[in-house]
């Protein structure tokens, strides 16, 4: 089993705290991070978090200069919980399908 962390992002203040009432998260594989949860802000039609991995590009693109991009997996989740349940139970899959792109932070 691989041991996934997870770190939330400072909490939004004053109006942009009106407009952003949750926390998105980082997902992070031995303190190295891959990728986020994003939480559901004004904006977001169902009020849905959704998860974003980066990977390595599989093939070059047009764009020389970045050799990963982000994907976003069209599952919704009502509530951070489930989506880090669904994160930790899945990337074992998710490695064996993609090679995962670190941030170096």
């Amino acid at each position: 089993m691989i041991n996934i962390t997870f770190k939330k992002h400072p909490a939004q203040t004053g109006l942009s705290g009106v407009g952003y009432p949750y926390q998105s998260v980082d997902i992070k594989i031995k303190k190295k991070r891959f990728g986020i949860i994003n939480a559901p802000n004004w904006q977001t039609e169902g009020n849905v978090w959704k998860i974003m991995i980066a990977i390595k590009k599989p093939e070059p693109d047009d764009n020389p200069n970045c050799d990963w991009k982000w994907i976003t997996f069209k599952k919704d989740f009502e509530d951070e919980t489930q989506a880090r349940t669904y994160i930790q139970e899945s990337i074992v899959g998710i490695m064996k399908k993609f090679e995962l792109h670190y941030f170096d932070d």
